[in-house]
């Protein structure tokens, strides 16, 4: 019974050392992947812009809207935009916490912006508060819960669940591990590794291992890998046999979700979403491939632009859009449920995947929204009136 027990030890410290060995990879390629996603603020008048036409206009001084971000103020007012505030003197506005959204089919939009007396303000869809001594906001592009996770973290193999997601809606019942979710119980599962809510608060997607070779080892991330939200949906993720979780990410939307687990018997990367698409490459591509674009769309698509030959677009690995430039930026990439009209903007001009291209110089923040049956990219423009104030300007053009 000693020489048994003692086996299966040894058996269980090898593949664990393993197991070790490849999350260390693992850990490599997600910090690699993270670096090609970028990911997403007193006088005021309506927040809606009055015209659909884009304008070149010719341009004069640069402007910084924060340390690291400049944009070409234009000589006159944009035509295509009405005005929705103003900067007071000596206040800055704030690039990385700006956002325009579409919420209750209604355009809103925010700012933080930074004054020369060391204090915040937060402009919102008109209405100017503050002072604040620190960021009212902290980045727009994560959610305001901290234990909301938007986007993909790194998944942590091992006895104990690192992910506070994850952690906050286990629960042991009975014996067995379950999620616990808005009064509902999902499982049984052996390990929860990621878990990704809504902002609402209302619907989750999560990445569960249930069974594998060794019962130790499930119960620790490496098993059957499996799917799963707030429904009955149940997606199986990986193979037959061991798969090992890397990550977890979710469409803009909270539409549906994409997970990557590497095969345990050759060393696969399997990428399969809540709609049963999937993909597969070796570790080694995966590897290299760090400034390639990876998502999963709200159509339930794999969306990538292959470091390799960065002007494709490839749904579920076949071309389906090219550009004329390299596509270097995840944020200013618009994704369109119809793939050829995706757009891209940069340095100034807007790349269209019909091969098009149009000049839209001085644009700050740009967001492609639809809106009463309409897309449009909205974005803002800064321009210096005679008295000298910046105007902020609320633009839009439609694609």
């Amino acid at each position: 019974m000693k020489k048994k027990i003692k086996l299966i030890f040894m058996l269980v410290s090898s593949i664990v050392c393993c197991h070790a060995t490849e999350a260390q990879l693992l850990k490599k390629l997600k910090e690699k992947a993270e670096k090609s996603l970028d990911g997403k603020k007193s006088s005021t008048a309506s927040s809606t812009p009055v015209s659909n036409s884009s304008t070149d206009e010719n341009t004069s001084n640069d402007i910084t809207t924060n340390s690291s971000k400049k944009v070409t103020e234009p000589s006159k007012a944009p035509s295509n935009g009405q005005l929705v505030f103003s900067l007071e003197e000596g206040e800055r506005l704030f690039y990385d916490e700006s956002r325009i959204v579409v919420l209750n089919n209604t355009l809103q939009y925010s700012f933080i912006t930074y004054s020369k007396k060391n204090e915040y303000f937060l402009i919102e869809n008109g209405k100017r508060t503050g002072p604040f001594k620190t960021s009212p906001i902290k980045s727009l592009q994560e959610s305001e819960d901290e234990n909301t996770l938007m986007d993909d973290e790194e998944i942590n193999l091992g006895g104990g669940q690192s992910d506070p997601v994850a952690v906050k809606y286990s629960k042991t019942i009975g014996g067995k591990l379950y999620i616990v979710f808005n009064g509902k119980n999902f499982g049984p599962y052996d390990h929860v590794s990621k878990m990704i809510v809504s902002p609402d608060q209302k619907y989750f997607f999560a990445l569960v291992t249930i069974g594998g070779d060794i019962e130790m080892t499930a119960k620790m991330g490496m098993g059957k890998s499996f799917m799963v939200n707030d429904g009955t949906l149940k997606l199986q993720a990986g193979t037959n046999s061991t798969s090992i979780p890397m990550r977890l990410m979710v469409s803009e939307n909270f539409k549906h979700c994409m997970s990557i687990v590497m095969n345990q018997a050759d060393q696969q990367m399997l990428l399969s979403t809540s709609t049963g698409k999937t993909t597969s490459t070796s570790m080694a591509d995966m590897l290299a491939s760090e400034n390639s674009i990876l998502l999963v769309s709200d159509k339930g698509d794999i969306i990538n632009v292959p470091s390799q030959s960065p002007t494709q677009i490839l749904v579920n690995g076949e071309e389906a859009a090219s550009f004329k430039v390299p596509i270097k930026s995840a944020s200013r990439l618009f994704i369109q449920p119809d793939i050829k009209k995706t757009v891209y903007y940069e340095g100034g001009k807007l790349y269209k995947a019909d091969g098009t291209e149009e000049n839209m110089s001085g644009v700050v923040f740009p967001k492609v929204l639809s809106l009463n049956n309409e897309t449009a990219m909205y974005y803002y423009k800064i321009h210096t009136n005679a008295s000298g104030t910046k105007d902020v300007y609320l633009c839009k053009t439609v694609l």
